[in-house]
């Protein structure tokens, strides 16, 4: 996972990085240990977050397409990047990026 790969430069900028996904508990936690994540994925399988963020793929409505967001402690969405598909990705490093930016 490109993210694991930048999550200490994450880390080093007092952030967190959380994971949401359609996927099951049980696949969310092989693929965790499958890839010795470091940071914490959520399954959303009732879309309790997929649906008000309207992150569904829109050619897939079954999965979510990739979306980047930057909070701030108050709950404020400081930055956001949101992909049409779930092919698309934003690569890693444009997320510790715009954290530095901010």
């Amino acid at each position: 996972m490109e993210l694991q790969k930048v999550y200490q430069a994450i880390k080093a900028e007092n952030a967190e990085l959380i994971a949401i996904t359609t996927d099951e508990p049980a696949v969310v936690k092989k693929t965790e240990n499958q890839n010795r994540l470091g940071f914490v994925t959520l399954s959303d399988r009732n879309r309790q977050a997929i649906d008000p963020y309207n992150a569904a793929d829109p050619f897939n409505p079954r999965i979510a397409r990739p979306q980047y967001y930057i909070i701030d402690e108050s709950g404020i969405i400081q930055w956001k990047f949101l992909d049409e598909r779930k092919v698309g990705r934003l690569p890693a490093p444009k997320v510790v990026e715009a954290l530095k930016n901010l």
